[in-house]
């Protein structure tokens, strides 16, 4: 894997930069990611797990880029957890095709950030736009972003709203999928990943008559996370038409409400 930082030191200097403001660090970022055979749907696109586990990567590189390594955040019981995401797919991306996936901040919250990141094909095609608020937690509750972070080249992006996704309550015909995360769908927080809620979407639209829009372009999706699902949940994921799109609402056994999400046209 490649990697270029405009205007920053070379990838291979990640993680190691200084905690002093530097102005020459990078305001964003790129890397190459060429989509694995693993990484594809039986008709050989890209999944949406994966497309976010490429933003959620290059969120990583980026922070270490500006000094905040994985070591930074463990030794002050911090972490950065998805808040939400509105993610447009623009055109298909098929196995074995090469994007080049960037990211820059793009504002502030007390205790979040947005982070805005787009997947572009080797012929110059933008295939995804994806915009992720992440939330500042101490492993049991979100708090206020440390002032470290704000500082060039992060100090310019100014305030935003917050991504949501209202729903109505759940419909009687509303079809519904039991779903247990597997061992592989876990991130090393012990969550299920972000990027998997996408493909449960995918599952529970397409099992309540919208197997069609789960592979339309262009399409738009939102998630708002609202809290982690461990290993072993009993989940119940609901889905059902709602005006041009579709809604879904993915819950514990107890009906305490996970996440929410919208897939719709773009």
């Amino acid at each position: 894997m490649t990697a270029t930082d405009r205007g920053g030191r070379p990838p291979g200097d990640a993680g190691r930069g200084p905690a002093a403001p530097d102005p020459g660090l990078p305001e964003q970022v790129e890397r190459l990611y060429r989509v694995r055979f693993d990484e594809a749907t039986p008709a050989g696109l890209l999944r949406g797990s994966a497309l976010l586990g490429y933003a959620q990567d290059i969120a990583w590189h980026h922070s270490e880029v500006l000094g905040f390594d994985r070591a930074w955040y463990r030794d002050r019981g911090l972490a950065w957890l998805v808040r939400a995401i509105d993610a447009t797919l623009h055109a298909p991306v098929l196995d074995g095709e090469t994007l080049v996936v960037s990211t820059r901040v793009t504002g502030w919250r007390r205790v979040l950030a947005r982070r805005r990141s787009e997947a572009i094909a080797e012929d110059g095609t933008v295939r995804a736009t994806i915009l992720i608020d992440w939330a500042m937690s101490d492993g049991i509750t979100a708090v206020r972003v440390p002032g470290e972070f704000i500082r060039p080249p992060l100090d310019a992006p100014g305030p935003f709203s917050a991504i949501r996704v209202d729903l109505p309550a759940t419909p009687p015909e509303a079809a519904r999928l039991a779903l247990t995360p597997r061992l592989r769908e876990l991130d090393p927080m012990g969550h299920t990943n972000n990027g998997v809620y996408l493909d449960w979407l995918d599952e529970a639209v397409a099992a309540a008559g919208g197997a069609d829009a789960v592979v339309a372009f262009p399409r738009r999706y939102r998630l708002e996370y609202l809290r982690p699902a461990g290993p072993g949940s009993a989940l119940v994921a609901a889905a059902w038409r709602d005006g041009a799109g579709w809604a879904h609402r993915l819950a514990a056994a107890d009906g305490t409400e996970l996440l929410r999400g919208r897939l719709d046209p773009a």
